[in-house]
């Protein structure tokens, strides 16, 4: 009998994703199709896409029996030509028999949902067609094919990631198979359902949230939620704006609800987006959404918290990758303890999918994928030598990490603006320090600086500090262990790191140890030792639009034609001024 290795999936029309679980149990690959791709969140590609399946199938896959599990259950994909029917047959009515301004909130999200089904299969047997034919040509018996439910899938990358032996699991975003909202027991390394929302319940956190990012000249579907949350805190209280989206939504016995005048509020909502010339003009309302979604997140876990009197809290699905109000959840809720996984976000769910398959097979085991979220993929070192003999740049290998941690401390103390790449690809939609763009946070002007020059975004979008754990009560309020990027805390000092403090004096930090990345904590150390602050701005190494870097093409793209001034790539460093 073949050897087992377990593919997961992640099969929704946007953020697809590919994990790896060997028959030992061990997580040996993560990645977003993205980043392959150079296809921001990659919507409706296909999720074993050619170009993408191949490397790994020759990696991993070859002489073993392939289960693939893929995210949305067969049941969810059985509707999906019902729903697409209804859904523009309902389009058409309220184009021509409705007011148009006073249905633009249900034509607006009827077309989301109908962009949400766009090229999806109706039956898993028209899944993963490439991934059969590829395996037919290597001569591998063809793949067993299972479908999980996609909130499960949710909860099973977010608790077996964890360190909990018990915790309660909520589970929202935009919307699943069963509305948006799901919330779990974990314990025993089994996860029970204990409620989720009702079928016809379409009230979501997610979906208020997509409305307000349009609202505010954004793109939702490009995923600039983010946008909302740094654009918030140049904003206020707005008691009009307050007073049109709070009765949207309610919580009631920790599910979440619409209100019976939701789409005329979404309509509303909608057309103040005529109102704002650019996105500072939304302020206001970005601050109001996010201080209402922070009250209805409150609300959501203190009645779920009360109802089950479970202390630990595992938050996963879209919603969780809102860090400013996760930051706020052990504060406001009673709540001991909380974690968020690397990847709470549809990618994420690759490994959901995996780890439910393997485990399916293994009922007597326990399944833990905890650990450091360097999953993906590697940059060789031949494509380095060949930008090294072809590129016209000079360049200096170290031949220590002492000495390459040095150098690279001393350009961070010079002022450079420096892209870093280590090792394998962080999983999840964050630069962890093997990925990223690194610069002095003592220097303020650093924000403006890679803004206009680097990442050419918009003036008002934070930087986050990466901080050496042991450091972390110095600089926050109510620190934490911080690994991901997940939480957004109050900084104490605000003027030893100007540079990652943003305009409401928060940081969404990284903590940095010695385990999770030697090196990068080595890094910092040395940029402690010089400096006297164990703090370094991080940012993932893109420019806006597009995904994080995948390849020595892609990094060198954006260092030759950006305000980069220095380029590391494992241990050679690519200098613009030494340039011949």
């Amino acid at each position: 009998m073949k050897e087992k290795i377990y593919f997961g999936f992640s099969n929704s029309v946007h953020d697809p994703a590919i994990a790896i679980i060997n028959q030992e149990g061990s997580l040996l690959f993560a990645e977003g199709l993205e980043r392959r791709l150079k296809n921001k969140r990659a919507w409706n590609a296909s999720t074993d896409s050619i170009g993408v399946i191949e490397p790994l199938l020759k990696e991993y896959g070859k002489n073993k029996q392939i289960i693939a599990a893929t995210t949305w259950s067969q049941s969810s994909m059985r509707l999906v030509p019902i729903l697409t029917k209804l859904l523009k047959l309902q389009q058409r009515y309220y184009k021509v028999f409705s007011d148009n301004k006073e249905q633009l909130g249900r034509i607006y999200e009827n077309q989301l949902f109908q962009q949400s089904m766009y090229r999806v299969p109706n039956h898993l047997n028209n899944l993963l067609l490439n991934l059969e034919f590829r395996l037919l040509e290597m001569g591998n018996p063809s793949p067993i094919k299972i479908s999980y439910n996609h909130h499960l899938c949710h909860a099973a990358t977010a608790c077996y990631s964890s360190d909990f032996k018990e915790a309660l699991c909520l589970v929202f975003d935009g919307l699943g198979e069963s509305g948006s909202l799901a919330a779990y027991h974990y314990k025993n390394n089994a996860i029970q359902l204990l409620k989720k929302s009702g079928k016809l319940n379409m009230a979501s956190i997610g979906l208020f949230y997509q409305s307000v990012c349009k609202a505010c000249l954004f793109d939702p579907l490009s995923g600039e939620e983010w946008k909302v949350m740094g654009l918030a805190s140049y904003g206020k209280l707005s008691q009009e704006y307050y007073n049109l989206l709070r009765p949207m939504l309610y919580v009631k016995g920790g599910i979440l609800y619409r209100s019976k005048d939701y789409y005329h509020r979404l309509s509303q909502l909608l057309q103040l987006s005529f109102d704002f010339t650019n996105a500072m003009d939304a302020k206001d309302l970005a601050f109001t959404a996010q201080f209402i979604t922070e009250e209805l997140t409150k609300e959501i876990l203190t009645q779920l918290h009360a109802e089950f009197e479970i202390n630990q809290l595992v938050l996963t699905g879209g919603c969780a990758l809102n860090s400013s109000s996760n930051g706020e959840i052990l504060n406001k809720t009673s709540f001991k303890k909380l974690f968020i996984p690397m990847a709470p976000g549809d990618d994420g769910n690759a490994i959901g999918a995996a780890a439910l398959a393997w485990q399916n097979d293994h009922k007597n085991k326990k399944l833990s994928i905890t650990g450091a979220p360097y999953l993906g993929s590697v940059i060789k070192e031949q494509d380095v030598k060949r930008f090294i003999q072809f590129s016209g740049i000079r360049t200096h290998t170290c031949n220590s990490q002492f000495e390459l941690t040095d150098k690279v401390a001393d350009a961070l103390v010079e002022g450079k603006i420096i892209g870093w790449i280590q090792g394998r690809a962080e999983f999840g939609p964050r630069s962890l320090g093997n990925r990223s763009i690194i610069a002095d946070c003592r220097n303020k002007s650093i924000k403006q600086r890679l803004n206009e020059r680097v990442k050419f975004r918009e003036e008002f979008r934070p930087f986050a500090p990466s901080i050496l754990h042991e450091k972390g009560e110095e600089y926050f309020n109510n620190y934490s262990y911080t690994p991901y990027m997940e939480k957004t805390l109050l900084f104490k000092n605000l003027t030893d790191t100007p540079g990652v403090v943003h305009e409401d004096n928060t940081g969404r930090l990284q903590s940095v140890t010695a385990e999770n990345n030697p090196l990068f904590y080595k890094l910092l150390f040395s940029y402690y030792q010089k400096t006297n602050i164990p703090i370094i701005l991080n940012t993932s190494f893109n420019v806006m639009g597009r995904p994080i870097i995948h390849d020595m093409e892609d990094a060198f793209g954006v260092f030759m034609g950006s305000g980069l001034d220095m380029l590391v790539v494992g241990n050679t460093i690519f200098n613009k001024k030494d340039k011949e």
